[in-house]
């Protein structure tokens, strides 16, 4: 699934009473959804009830219109046990909300002419290549935003933490091999959202990192915001990353991905990019991206199946976002996680206004919960308990840390742990090796040796795991040749169940 110096200050929302974190008025409106009183509530009572049920340390809570914001708040703490509250300026890691704003970087490029959703990629990228010839030929910028384009859903993730140049990381693509047919289903791929924004922005000359920023953060105004990890350090006003239990866990850092996940941003500065999109690509009186631009990137590209609140059984993906409907009303979003963050911006084009929840707290479906309220609020009542649903959904959300235990008819060992030990090699991830300690294997990946471990599964077969527990786990089978010394390879294609991916075939390193 994230460094700017020029910095501009457009609006007064950077200005002092900003910071001092006030709520803003709404505009006039014969009856305000977020004022009315549900279930003995406001909205700012609601928000704060629901930080303290899901045990969220901190979040910011901001819903902004074509006309500017609507509401901005900062709930609870950056830290857990320390004082510094949480404000419009807090920065946090946006994860894969980045993907949103990416495509709506690469929609300036479009717009220049440079590149076109729908044209192939190859006619202004030609580096640009996957595994199969015929989505080599006509994969376009809309097939990667949408998610459509062959590549393994999430295969590749561990990439982001090899330290290759982006050149490296576009040519390892054409060795990813697919495992269903070019446009053919939905599988989400950060990598692929990589490619996309990566050919747009070297077809305009600069670097994915840089076409975010000259092209949407800058230009909006965002002046706490940019493309790296390195943003959060600017000062001492960011949210820490906390684990389920409350403790602190370090940031991951999606920097090589860069707007897969890579964002750093403010409620205050995600409102500004809210009301652009809202005023359908206008800005302070500014076009920033044309009407039909901002149409596109909100269009329906590939139905994902259910979702949304209502479970929408046409759920869609656009570019780097994704559509349902909530009651009559199309609803346009995208969420992220990363290492101890949450977030979730949503988008009703039809009514002018949306809300954006960041929360510093690991896997936590607060921002879900938040947004539902608001939809109800704002769109009325459902007829359904969403807010029992979405607590049933964190369990969901908690699995995914769940590591894959081996099958009950597990296979001992055919050979002994020291035969499995070597060096060996993939065209798409480059050097691995196996270390043999004692009773148990390491591994180091890559050219500085990222860190990982194998636990056995059966047979020949280990489970591949890593410290970072947003890097998917994985079996790899190892193979063995009569008469040769130790393993000659492991293929990784047995993917048991959702939370592990493929991670292709080694060989034997000569």
């Amino acid at each position: 699934m994230t460094t700017t110096t020029a910095l501009r200050s457009y609006r007064w929302f950077s200005m002092p009473l900003l910071l001092a974190l006030t709520l803003q008025q709404r505009p006039a409106r014969a009856e305000d959804p977020l004022a009315r009183i549900v279930n003995g509530l406001s909205f700012d009572q609601f928000i704060q009830k629901t930080l303290q049920d899901y045990a969220v340390p901190g979040a910011v809570v901001v819903v902004s219109s074509a006309a500017g914001n609507v509401f901005l708040k900062g709930y609870g703490v950056r830290r857990s046990g320390e004082a510094a509250a949480v404000d419009g300026n807090t920065r946090f890691q946006i994860a894969s909300m980045s993907k949103f704003i990416a495509a709506t970087a690469v929609g300036t490029v479009v717009d220049r002419g440079i590149v076109s959703w729908d044209a192939p990629v190859r006619t202004f990228s030609p580096n640009t290549a996957l595994a199969e010839p015929y989505a080599s030929q006509y994969v376009t910028l809309r097939d990667f935003f949408a998610h459509r384009t062959g590549l393994p859903a999430y295969t590749g993730d561990l990439l982001n933490q090899l330290d290759y140049s982006p050149a490296e990381l576009v040519h390892r693509a054409r060795f990813v091999q697919f495992d269903h047919s070019f446009r053919s289903k939905w599988a989400y791929s950060n990598y692929g959202i990589f490619l996309g924004q990566e050919s747009a922005a070297r077809a305009a000359g600069m670097s994915a990192p840089q076409l975010l920023s000259t092209a949407m953060l800058l230009p909006l105004g965002m002046i706490r915001s940019a493309p790296t990890q390195a943003e959060l350090f600017k000062d001492d006003n960011r949210a820490t990353a906390h684990n389920i239990d409350g403790s602190i866990m370090p940031y991951e850092n999606v920097d090589k991905f860069s707007g897969a996940g890579a964002i750093v941003s403010t409620g205050s500065d995600i409102a500004q990019w809210m009301t652009m999109l809202l005023a359908a690509g206008t800005f302070e009186g500014r076009q920033v991206l044309t009407k039909e631009t901002v149409t596109q990137i909100f269009a329906a590209s590939m139905v994902q199946g259910a979702g949304g609140p209502l479970h929408d059984p046409n759920d869609s993906a656009g570019l780097g976002c994704e559509s349902y409907h909530f009651l009559r009303w199309r609803v346009i979003e995208k969420n992220g996680a990363l290492n101890g963050v949450r977030t979730i911006v949503t988008l009703i084009p039809e009514r002018g206004i949306g809300i954006a929840i960041f929360a510093n707290k690991q896997l936590t479906v607060f921002p879900e919960a938040v947004r539902a309220e608001f939809l109800e609020r704002e769109l009325g009542p459902s007829g359904q308990d969403l807010q029992a649903q979405i607590h049933e959904e964190q369990k969901g959300w908690n699995a995914i840390l769940d590591v894959p235990q081996p099958p009950a008819d597990a296979k001992p060992l055919t050979h002994d742990l020291s035969a499995f030990a070597n060096r060996y090699v993939s065209l798409v991830y480059g050097p691995l090796t196996v270390v043999h300690n004692g009773a148990s294997l390491a591994v180091k990946i890559g050219a500085h040796d990222f860190p990982a471990k194998l636990s056995h599964w059966s047979a020949d077969t280990f489970l591949l795991t890593f410290e970072n527990p947003d890097i998917a786990p994985g079996l790899l089978t190892f193979t063995f040749k009569e008469g040769e010394p130790g393993a000659t390879g492991f293929d990784g294609s047995t993917v048991p169940n959702a939370l592990t991916v493929n991670y292709g075939h080694f060989d034997r390193a000569e």
